[in-house]
């Protein structure tokens, strides 16, 4: 008893600290267009010339970013307040993500190569960059990526789960009513027919040429070239290099150094990067702490479970599913 009433008391407790959080972070106001400098210096002013970071962390999706996640309308409101300010010259994507679903990956590509006609745009690559990840990419004017980063698999991959199988171990039976002969046909109860596997077959080919075309639009590359390199192959830093799906090796500095060039600033261009309250540093740490890498398996345990066509690197899904 007296144990159940402590449980109640700390669940009380959390979520009263959780409101209080929430409601300072509400009047304190959004820090989405709050950036402050990464190389030193005060609060980012329409009066300062610069350059901005933007991250692209984790899986890529639609919606709102989360700690470990990227979320494209998040990305999307960043990158559109960007290019309304014509002080910002440039911005440095700094991307460590496995890659998401295909349509948040491919607004977010849409988006810089769309500002890459008033902005210089370069890219980090950190451990991976991937799939998705590689699509964003190739909308930038320079890709930097480490000897170690993985980075490449440009294909697409549709998971649907089948358990008739253990169904029909056990003798269980599903009733299935629609309206429309294909409406379940992502049905985990069932086995598709050849019909479907078709249609399926036909909507991943569509897709996949899209993204070679975009890839090689952004790269500025042959739709041939790029089709020699992609079927989902993996690539290192050094291996990508030398098939110049990068442009060059090296991390933050080397592309903070080149991104002060193509924005014709003499010196290194000063960067600017999100600031975050101490509420917002707070929440992000205890979502860590109390969630962990468990979070992220989860969320790609979904994501390869919905009726979606995702883009991420099948080799290194025993990473984390």
């Amino acid at each position: 008893m007296e144990r159940n009433q402590f449980l109640l008391f700390l669940s009380f407790l959390f979520s009263t600290i959780a409101t209080i959080l929430g409601i300072a972070i509400l009047v304190s106001g959004s820090s989405l267009a709050r950036f402050s400098s990464g190389t030193g210096g005060s609060l980012f002013q329409a009066s300062e010339i610069g350059a901005v970071v933007i991250p692209i962390v984790g899986e890529i999706h639609s919606g709102e970013s989360t700690f470990d996640s990227t979320g494209a309308d998040t990305v999307l409101r960043q990158l559109r307040e960007l290019d309304e300010d014509t002080n910002v010259k440039g911005i440095l994507i700094e991307i460590n993500s496995p890659g998401g679903t295909v349509a948040a990956s491919q607004e977010i590509f849409n988006e810089l190569l769309h500002l890459r006609k008033s902005k210089k745009i370069v890219v980090s690559m950190k451990d991976v960059a991937a799939s998705g990840g590689y699509y964003i990419a190739a909308a930038s004017d320079y890709i930097f990526a480490e000897n170690g980063t993985i980075t490449g698999s440009i294909g697409v991959i549709s998971f649907a789960p089948n358990v008739k199988g253990l169904l029909d171990r056990y003798g269980v039976g599903v009733r299935t009513y629609k309206a429309g002969k294909y409406k379940d046909m992502y049905s985990p109860f069932r086995d598709s027919t050849n019909e479907e596997d078709d249609m399926i077959g036909k909507q991943l080919q569509d897709t996949y040429r899209k993204f070679v075309e975009d890839v090689a639009k952004g790269r500025n590359k042959t739709v041939k070239s790029i089709e020699e390199l992609a079927e989902g192959k993996i690539y290192s830093g050094e291996d990508a290099f030398r098939n110049k799906l990068v442009d060059d090796i090296g991390g933050r500095r080397e592309a903070h150094k080149k991104l002060s060039e193509l924005c014709q600033y003499e010196g290194l261009i000063p960067l600017f990067e999100q600031e975050y309250s101490p509420f917002e540093r707070m929440i992000r740490s205890l979502g860590v702490k109390f969630l962990g890498e468990g979070s992220q398996t989860a969320k790609i345990r979904s994501l390869m479970q919905a009726q979606v066509l995702v883009i991420l690197p099948t080799a290194l899904g025993k990473l984390m599913l």
